[in-house]
C-alpha cells in the first residue's frame, strides 16, 4: 500500500548517488529519448551535477516515507515517490527600505513524478516541504522554477508567475552579410569568458543599487554558463561544437554590448544565454554575428529572452516577439509576505 498524503507520513531527503540516478533512470523517457541512449543520459546527467556544479550547488531530492527514510540506504526504486532538483545561485536583493544584500537563491529543475505514482498528491507535498525547507534550513532569500504545465500547481505553493516574452530571428542560410563596422566585434571563448563575466557583474550591481523598488537579480556567473555549454557539447556531433561562446562590441577599453549563447543542437537554434547593448547600432552587430555563427551549423532562428525591444529598432529583419505559454519563470519571495517585486535580467542563463 502507497504511504498516503492525508497519514504525513512523508519526508523529503537528499538522494545519495545511487538514488539520484535512479531518479534520472525514471526521467529518461521524458527528458533524454530520443536525443540520447539511457547510458548516453546517465553519463550526461552525473557530468552536469558532480563536474560542472557540485554537491554544495547541486542537489537531488526524493520523497519517500518516513519509514523508508529510517533506512536511507535500502530506499530502492519502488520507494521513491517523486523527486526535484534544486541549485544554489547568487543573487542581489533590493528591499524596501533601499538596502541592497548580497544573498542566496535556489532554482528548481526537474520536478518528475513516475507515471505510477501520480494524482496522489505526492508532488503537491514535495513542493510545499521543499519551499519550508529552501527557506527555513537553506536561509533561501527567493527561489524560482520555469514552469511548462501553466500557473496553477505550482501558483497554489507560493511560486508567482512572471512575464515571459521570447524574440525569435530567421537566420537564412549561408548568412555572411556584416556591417562596416564588424572589426569592433571579437570573439568570446574561454580564455575571455571570465573577463566579460566580471565586467558585466559589476555594471549589474552599479545599475541594481540605483533603483528606487524592491527587485531582485539572479547573478550571471560561472558555473551557470558552463552547465549550459556542457549541456550543448553532448547534443553536437564532435566535429560540430563550436568554442566560440558569443562576442562582444568594443567600443575604446569598454564593451559597449555583448552575447554569451547557447547551441541547441535539439531544436537547431541559437539562443543568447546573456545579452547587453547599449544602443540599436551595437544590436545589429550582435544580432549579424550571432546569424553568422547560427548559419554555421544550419541553426534556422537566434532567439533570446525579455529583452529591451527598443534595442532592435534598427535590425533589417523581422523580429517576431512571443508571449511565452511555456517556461513560465515563477518565484517564491521568503523575505516578507509583499511579494511585489521586480525581477531583472529573466534571461535563459536562469533557466535549468
Amino acid at each position: 500500500m502507497y504511504p498516503t498524503v492525508e497519514n504525513l507520513d512523508l519526508v523529503l531527503i537528499e538522494a545519495t548517488p545511487e538514488q539520484a540516478r535512479i531518479t534520472n533512470r525514471n526521467s529518461y523517457i521524458e527528458w533524454g529519448y530520443p536525443q540520447f541512449t539511457i547510458d548516453q543520459y546517465l553519463k550526461r546527467e552525473f557530468s552536469l551535477s558532480n563536474n560542472v556544479l557540485n554537491s554544495e550547488n547541486f542537489k537531488i531530492w526524493i520523497l519517500v516515507s518516513t519509514k523508508d527514510a529510517e533506512h536511507p540506504s535500502k530506499i530502492n526504486e519502488s520507494a521513491i515517490l517523486t523527486a526535484c532538483e534544486t541549485i544554489k545561485h547568487k543573487a542581489l536583493i533590493k528591499l524596501s527600505s533601499g538596502q541592497v544584500q548580497e544573498t542566496i537563491s535556489y532554482s528548481i529543475a526537474s520536478v518528475f513524478t513516475p507515471p505510477q505514482y501520480r494524482h496522489k498528491g505526492y508532488a503537491s507535498t514535495m513542493m510545499k516541504l521543499l519551499s519550508d525547507k529552501l527557506r527555513f534550513d537553506f536561509k533561501a532569500t527567493f527561489s524560482f522554477l520555469y514552469s511548462d504545465i501553466g500557473t496553477e500547481f505550482y501558483g497554489r505553493f507560493g511560486w508567482k508567475a512572471y512575464p515571459l516574452k521570447e524574440v525569435r530571428i530567421k537566420v537564412d542560410e549561408n548568412f555572411t552579410t556584416l556591417s562596416e563596422n564588424s572589426e569592433m566585434v571579437v570573439a568570446i571563448d574561454q580564455s575571455n569568458l571570465e573577463n566579460v563575466i566580471q565586467q558585466d557583474c559589476e555594471i549589474i550591481k552599479k545599475e541594481f543599487s540605483k533603483l528606487n523598488k524592491k527587485s531582485l537579480v539572479v547573478l550571471p556567473i560561472n558555473p551557470t554558463y558552463n552547465w549550459f555549454f556542457e549541456r550543448s557539447k553532448y547534443l553536437s556531433k564532435l566535429n560540430e561544437y563550436s568554442n566560440i561562446l558569443g562576442v562582444k562590441v568594443l567600443k575604446g577599453q569598454d564593451i559597449g554590448g555583448f552575447v554569451i549563447w547557447y547551441h541547441d543542437f535539439q531544436y537547431n537554434k541559437l539562443e543568447f544565454l546573456r545579452f547587453r547593448s547599449d544602443s540599436p547600432q551595437t544590436t545589429q552587430l550582435l544580432i549579424q554575428k550571432a546569424k553568422q555563427e547560427a548559419s554555421k551549423f544550419k541553426f534556422k532562428q537566434v532567439t533570446l529572452w525579455n529583452p529591451d525591444l527598443r534595442l532592435f529598432d534598427l535590425l533589417k529583419v523581422e523580429v517576431e516577439v512571443v508571449e511565452m505559454t511555456t517556461k513560465l519563470p515563477s518565484l517564491a519571495w521568503y523575505i516578507d509576505d509583499d511579494d511585489d517585486v521586480d525581477w531583472l535580467l529573466n534571461e535563459k542563463y536562469c533557466w535549468c
